[in-house]
């Protein structure tokens, strides 16, 4: 089995005086970040290689998750297809990956939207309200990433930090 996580990052600041990338993750948004990660702790969840947007908020949150989890050994990968939008780049990516087994991917909507829907679209639960740090888990029945498809995969687990305690 391999798992292809997304997070949806912490609720930034939405002060008209910054550009959309540079916008930072506001106390709150630290705080569901912390519940995300407290739960990840708790259950032993740890991620080998980790793709972020390179966004301001998105990198906060990954910062934030990092502190919480102590996860030094995951690989981190900015990248750019994560913020402009380019899915299929970033879905032809993924498939190239190799040795690794439980990849976490920090984005923003609407993309998180895109790959829940490409990947569960046979599937009857794949309306989820996607607020920010929530996480979704996919659960692939495939050895190597280059099997990846909406034909093997199942939703593993939906995290919403609103409802964590």
């Amino acid at each position: 089995m391999m798992y292809l996580n997304f997070m949806r990052h912490a609720k930034s600041d939405l002060n008209d005086d910054v550009d959309d990338f540079s916008r930072p993750i506001t106390t709150e948004g630290v705080e569901t970040t912390k519940k995300i990660s407290n739960f990840l702790k708790k259950n032993s969840i740890y991620f080998d290689l980790i793709f972020c947007s390179p966004a301001v908020r998105t990198r906060q949150t990954l910062d934030c998750l990092i502190e919480n989890l102590k996860t030094e050994q995951s690989k981190i990968i900015n990248d750019y297809n994560l913020y402009e939008g380019n899915e299929d780049n970033f879905l032809l990516r993924i498939s190239n990956i190799r040795r690794y087994k439980n990849v976490l991917v920090i984005t923003h909507e609407p993309q998180i939207l895109y790959f829940i829907n490409y990947f569960l679209e046979h599937t009857e639960n794949n309306n989820f309200d996607f607020v920010n740090s929530s996480l979704i888990t996919l659960e692939f029945n495939i050895s190597e990433w280059n099997e990846l498809s909406n034909l093997n995969v199942k939703l593993k687990k939906f995290l919403d930090p609103n409802k964590l305690i």
